[in-house]
């Protein structure tokens, strides 16, 4: 017959303290989930985006410039417009320009005479950017010039 030896090893963890161990870990993981979703996840992505509605136009006529564009904010955050470059020109707004999320305006800026080559017998279409505090947004101007 063999004798069976029951071998006693000191430092084991019994099954019900393994296990209370391990419902504590995964309650305090779910708990850090739970606050990652509920505070930091909505916090990062909350973000401007500026959509450009319609053809932005500048009008020229023989002493100033006025640029008319269309503008939404389709973010989720507020978006300020800072400034809206023409070719070499810069219109920057008196007043805050600041859109909520979903709200849609037109911006009318005036500013300095436009350069001779634009308009009739020159360039139809200005490249042109928006400057925002979300970032910058590229566009093309449509010239319409006044005699």
């Amino acid at each position: 017959m063999r004798k069976s030896t029951v071998i006693l090893r000191k430092g084991d963890l019994s099954a019900p303290v393994l296990a209370i161990i391990v419902t504590i870990g995964l309650i305090a993981a779910g708990l850090v989930l739970l606050a990652w979703f509920f505070w930091f996840a909505p916090q990062a992505s909350k973000t401007g985006a500026l959509q450009i509605l319609g053809q932005p136009a500048v009008i020229c006529n023989a002493t100033k410039s006025r640029v008319v564009i269309s503008v939404k904010n389709t973010g989720s955050a507020n978006i300020t417009v800072k400034s809206i470059i023409v070719g070499n020109l810069t219109y920057t707004p008196s007043n805050s320009n600041e859109l909520t999320p979903g709200q849609s305006t037109e911006i009318v800026l005036s500013g300095d005479k436009c350069p001779t080559d634009w308009g009739i017998g020159g360039k139809l279409t200005v490249d042109g950017t928006v400057v925002t505090d979300a970032g910058t947004y590229q566009t093309s101007f449509t010239v319409i010039k006044i005699t």
